[in-house]
């Protein structure tokens, strides 16, 4: 499983370098060919919004694995440290059975796609090449959230320093211990 999630870190990491390189590529030539050669070019709009879309899942998914997903975890330093490490498996727990639905969900959505295609109006694309990132990155976020499961030092990599930083400032109350 390991070996797994190095070689779709990597992956992903590749993937969005690639699609970010293209998205940067797309809409510069969008803008140059609107603003200094007056031909605007058609294709390009539609495709940025494609290739953004694809960024962004993907994004959201690399960042799980490295625990910089978007979370709330100030307090779990304020409560008891067997409280604060349950109630964040919980949380991944939920998150996994949320995810468990999404996947469901867009998977019945693809089979619809399938049944009765429909194409992009520019590019005609199939949007089944669109939506399909849906069930890829929610089955990717699920292997990762459940991997960080199983990590034994997961409670301090969840914990940035500004989440201790705040923790601390709550913990040992305002500074100066003034009032105004």
């Amino acid at each position: 499983m390991k070996r797994l999630m190095i070689w779709l870190n990597r992956f992903d990491y590749t993937m969005l370098m690639v699609l970010l390189g293209l998205l940067v590529a797309v809409v510069f030539l969008q803008v140059a060919s609107r603003f200094i050669f007056k031909l605007p070019i058609e294709w390009s709009e539609e495709m940025a919004r494609f290739l953004f879309i694809w960024f962004c899942w993907l994004g959201c998914s690399y960042a799980t694995c490295s625990y910089h997903h978007i979370r709330i975890t100030a307090h779990f330093h304020i409560l008891p440290r067997g409280i604060s490490l349950w109630l964040l498996r919980l949380g991944d727990v939920l998150w996994i059975g949320f995810n468990l639905v999404v996947l469901y969900g867009s998977i019945l959505y693809l089979e619809s796609i399938l049944e009765y295609p429909y194409r992009a109006m520019i590019t005609d694309i199939n949007m089944l090449w669109i939506f399909l990132p849906i069930p890829v990155i929610f089955l990717v976020f699920t292997l990762r959230v459940a991997v960080n499961l199983f990590d034994p030092y997961y409670f301090q990599k969840t914990m940035n320093e500004a989440e201790l930083e705040a923790a601390e400032s709550i913990i040992e109350g305002p500074a100066g211990g003034g009032g105004s």
